[in-house]
């Protein structure tokens, strides 16, 4: 099992509208170019206490789990890596087959990032913002970066994956 390179972008903004609007933009982007499935991002509010919620992320590059019906992917995972207590959709992430699988996925990113570097994305989302968390192979990731044009902040640090292992950990904690 080897790793694979994968590129973490997290871009702050002032508004969940910002956004949303750059994440909308990003996703129609890679979708025309028909690289959709090359991808994974997810919209980040934090409020002023802190508190997190994921109210809308990407459904591309969903192969992590996909399999074992995880709706969720490497960006989401990233997500609750930085922010254990965080709200998907309105439902905090605890329990059952679905929050297992998340936190592996969560588990991976954390044991193959560095905690510098994790804390270094954590803190491009501040409190009392908005931000999106995308996780995207190497070669995409200027033109990803390109397409954040209302973000006041990135933090881009590279995390390596290993593909075949994290599947496997996603399997053994759904069962």
């Amino acid at each position: 099992m080897a790793d694979n390179p994968y590129v973490a972008i997290a871009a702050q903004y002032a508004s969940e509208d910002e956004a949303v609007a750059d994440f909308d933009a990003l996703h129609a982007h890679f979708k025309d170019a028909g690289k959709h499935a090359k991808f994974d991002a997810a919209v980040v509010v934090r409020d002023k206490e802190g508190n997190v919620t994921i109210p809308k992320r990407g459904d591309g590059a969903k192969h992590h789990g996909a399999r074992k019906g995880l709706a969720i992917g490497l960006a989401g995972g990233l997500v609750v890596a930085l922010f254990p207590a965080v709200a998907l959709g309105g439902a905090l992430l605890v329990g059952g087959g679905a929050g297992a699988g998340i936190g592996a996925i969560a588990g991976h990113i954390s044991n193959k990032a560095s905690a510098e570097d994790l804390k270094t994305i954590s803190e491009t989302l501040h409190a009392g913002s908005a931000g999106i968390v995308v996780v995207v192979h190497p070669d995409d990731a200027d033109e990803v970066q390109q397409q954040l044009a209302h973000a006041s902040g990135v933090t881009r640090k590279e995390i390596a994956v290993d593909d075949e292992k994290l599947d496997d950990e996603v399997q053994d904690a759904a069962e």
